[in-house]
């Protein structure tokens, strides 16, 4: 027995008697039967609450709460620090780029992690880290400058500001592969129903992350009396204080079992083999465990792990509770106990040096590659796209001009308010007119930005169901998209502020289509790979694609959306010297998703016609 990879013993035959009085068995059938339990029939039909699915995408809500409050005062901040507008979409899209090459490779080491925390979490801590980080680095960068010469340096506030930016901006955009695979793991299983129940709460929370983020922005702090700082330190100060609670709900309600891609007949969190004699409960034909990574205890199927996951107080079908005398119950913690700290590794000085090493040798070869990294980058995202089945490449043309639209719109609004619509002047010397427009402009369209998510979360939480229910998938995915495009073209001739942010408060409707249902195509196509997936390439090494690596295909989309505006849309703004086009490119890229979504597949009827060429 291997005891390296588990921990864990088979519960063998015993008197009948006892073992039906444990574990709530049927006398009648004389043995424990895992699939007549009484529990366990009531597991197989419980789904999960609202709540449990608000606390597992809690931690979406914080990244978009970040996102949505720091780049609406980023793109501001860059042009305030001497940035010209090429420059600043320069720096908006290094991050997209890093995540274009890493993301994908993050997905495919998730879905073969074999951490004791399951195969999301890791990552989502980690991403997590580098982005508290850069919360604190972009609004003190001057003062941790100063740390490093004894007079203020613009320039060296510009470079830390640039690295701040970059780090929030890689961090927040690769923290969704990881929330999104969980969620799909999670509802993979699930009727289809719950699946659509499931992705409109991911889609409301990062709706509601967009409220709480616009409203800390649009709000005056020096007028509140809680003022640390600037204006801009309060606000940041705000949100990294909001996002610690998202991430610890989420890290908690999300228990993962952890994962094995071979396990024998032996799997993780299954109890030592010095408990074979204290619980012994199973049947000749049928053996059972006992699960010492869940609280309270669980006879558990002894098959190896399928990865999958746990939320909250719901039981999955492998799973029936074990009911422990009160006399045993203590016992069984500290065994527990014993367990968990036999997993932890042992920390020797041989070990922290060679960790070291390891480290510095992976840096090294990091640097050493990095350049023929972002040289074959294109290379390798062409061929991650091109080698994906056909279902999977037309729905990533469509998020890839849908995301284009919704980029352009989101992250430069205030920048086209401030400028197109007041008159403002981002370089402008403060306390000047036109600085004070600028900023009255971003404070407006902060507020706009506001009503958009507002529009997008009671939307998605309210209406987007009961219209699916009506029309389908397809006519409300296309509809959001065709409205988002309709409301671009009516803020570029928007006469004033008011008829601007009533227009974009209605986009808010193609955001919510936006965000929740390509994950759930993903999942539906993941639900029957062979059905969707009949052209699926096998990958180099012969591993199976997981989800993971498909939903970093729709990553790539939305990576790749935002480094060919970063290409475009500076030189195009300094070309006409207005703000203007950043709405038309928003609203021509929206009318081409439009066309490229007719193409997607969302029912079998679709598939058939495509595996035929009528589609």
């Amino acid at each position: 027995m291997d005891h390296s990879s588990s921990l864990s013993a088979p519960l063998l035959q015993h008197d009948l008697e006892v073992a039906a009085a444990a574990a709530g068995s049927d006398g009648d059938k004389g043995s424990i039967s895992i699939n007549s339990s009484p529990a366990r029939k009531r597991g197989a039909v419980r789904v999960r609450g609202l709540a449990s699915l608000l606390a597992i995408n809690a931690l979406v809500c914080g990244v978009e709460i970040v996102s949505s409050a720091a780049f609406t005062f980023i793109p501001p901040l860059l042009l305030k620090a001497g940035y010209t507008e090429t420059v600043m979409t320069i720096i908006l899209g290094i991050a997209p780029f890093l995540d274009m090459g890493t993301v994908p490779l993050l997905a495919e080491w998730s879905d073969r992690c074999t951490s004791a925390l399951g195969r999301r979490r890791p990552f989502i801590m980690f991403l997590s880290t580098v982005l508290l980080f850069s919360l604190t680095l972009i609004p003190y960068g001057p003062t941790i400058a100063l740390a490093f010469s004894d007079e203020a340096s613009p320039r060296l506030n510009m470079i830390i500001l640039a690295l701040g930016v970059i780090l929030l901006d890689y961090s927040y955009q690769a923290l969704f592969n990881p929330c999104e695979s969980l969620l799909s793991d999670l509802l993979a299983t699930s009727p289809e129903w719950e699946q659509t129940r499931g992705f409109t709460v991911y889609s409301a929370s990062i709706s509601l992350g967009g409220i709480l983020g616009y409203l800390i922005v649009s709000i005056d702090w020096s007028s509140t009396g809680f003022l640390l700082g600037s204006q801009e330190q309060t606000a940041f100060s705000v949100i990294f204080v909001m996002f610690l609670p998202c991430l610890f709900l989420t890290l908690c309600f999300a228990r993962e079992k952890p994962f094995t891609s071979s396990c024998g007949p032996l799997g993780h969190g299954q109890v030592e083999a010095g408990l074979e004699g204290e619980y012994l409960k199973a049947h000749t034909k049928e053996m059972a465990v006992l699960d010492l990574t869940r609280d309270p205890p669980a006879l558990v199927r002894d098959q190896p792990s399928d990865g999958g996951y746990e939320s909250g107080s719901s039981e999955t079908e492998e799973m029936a509770p074990l009911v422990l005398p009160s006399s045993e119950m203590l016992r069984w913690r500290y065994q527990r106990l014993i367990h968990q700290l036999s997993r932890l590794p042992r920390l020797t000085l041989q070990r922290v040096v060679n960790g070291v090493l390891r480290l510095l040798w992976k840096l090294f070869m990091v640097v050493l590659y990095l350049p023929y990294q972002v040289i074959k980058l294109p290379q390798d995202t062409w061929r991650r796209v091109s080698t994906a089945p056909t279902v999977l490449r037309r729905l990533f043309l469509s998020e890839l001009f849908g995301w284009m639209g919704f980029m352009c719109h989101n992250m430069f609004f205030t920048d086209f308010v401030g400028q197109y619509m007041y008159g403002g002047l981002p370089d402008a010397p403060e306390h000047t007119t036109g600085a004070l427009l600028y900023d009255e402009g971003v404070r407006m369209g902060s507020w706009g930005l506001f009503l958009h998510s507002l529009t997008a979360c009671l939307y998605a939480f309210f209406v987007q169901q009961h219209i699916v229910d009506l029309i389908g998938h397809r006519a409300v995915f296309l509809g959001g998209l065709a409205g988002f495009s309709l409301t671009m073209l009516a803020t570029i001739v928007s006469p004033n502020i008011a008829f601007l942010n009533a227009v974009t408060a209605m986009s808010g409707i193609g955001f919510a289509a936006l965000t929740s249902t390509p994950n759930m195509l993903v999942t539906l196509y993941n639900s029957d790979r062979q059905l969707y997936m009949w052209d699926e390439q096998s990958p180099e090494g012969g591993e199976e694609r997981g989800l993971g690596t498909d939903v970093a295909v729709l990553d790539t989309a939305y990576f790749l959306s935002q480094i060919i505006l970063s290409v475009c849309m500076g030189p195009l703004v300094d070309l006409t010297g207005s703000a203007l086009p950043y709405m038309v490119v928003a609203a021509f890229t929206g009318l081409i998703s439009v066309y490229c979504g007719t193409k997607i597949v969302f029912t079998d009827a679709d598939l058939r016609q495509l595996r035929l060429g009528l589609f």
